[in-house]
């Protein structure tokens, strides 16, 4: 079956194990235990030393969560057409929703790294950062009824993926107020019903033997 290389803590890869989940495919997770290693081998061969990656059945390999994603899609009957897609935006309000979303989830790695992980004090670069997470969740909020409106009924939009995998990330790795963000929150309380989101909760990977 399809190897998924990341981690169990990652919101990357759990939009790639929600969607094949979504999809009715069967994958397995080989987790990435070592975050700061130099060797690709650890990433599937991934010379940026990024997760995700997807190992296909025929050896095949291919990195980041969009292309996962994409891959996956393929291997289901009518994958890509069950799912819509970054690119099949086509009109200013999902462009720049997707737009957000991309960079909510870039930016809250870098908030966890820089400010969690690493512990570093509070910097112009640290408060641009955090400052520049809220500014999308909120955008995001405030025309998150609009945005799923314009979704073809019977979709699934990567866009919602993406969504609730940040959102559940934030209380795992980030806490934040959300009590401004009410129509973030009923997105995630609904995502949370799906069994996809049930059947890939955060939680941190066993150390490696």
């Amino acid at each position: 079956m399809p190897l998924i290389i990341g981690r169990q803590s990652s919101h990357y890869t759990r939009v790639v194990r929600m969607l094949a989940i979504e999809l009715g495919l069967d994958c397995a997770l080989r987790p990435i235990h070592d975050l700061l290693s130099e060797d690709p081998a650890t990433f599937g061969g991934n010379p940026a030393l990024k997760l995700p990656a997807l190992r296909l059945d025929d050896g095949a390999v291919v990195w980041g969560s969009g292309n996962a994603c994409r891959a996956l899609a393929r291997l289901a009957e009518g994958g890509e057409a069950r799912v819509f897609w970054p690119e099949q935006a086509r009109t200013p309000l999902p462009m720049n929703a997707h737009e957000l979303v991309a960079h909510a989830m870039a930016m809250e790695v870098e908030v966890v790294f820089h400010e969690i992980v690493a512990a570093r004090p509070p910097d112009a670069a640290s408060r641009k950062r955090r400052a520049s997470l809220v500014g999308s969740l909120a955008w995001l909020d405030g025309h998150l009824a609009e945005i799923r409106a314009g979704f073809h009924e019977g979709v699934l939009p990567l866009f919602e993926l993406q969504l609730f995998a940040l959102l559940e990330h934030l209380p795992f790795r980030n806490p934040m107020d959300m009590q401004g963000w009410p129509a973030l929150r009923g997105f995630v309380e609904e995502w949370r019903q799906r069994p996809s989101a049930q059947a890939t909760p955060y939680r941190f990977d066993a150390p490696a033997e």
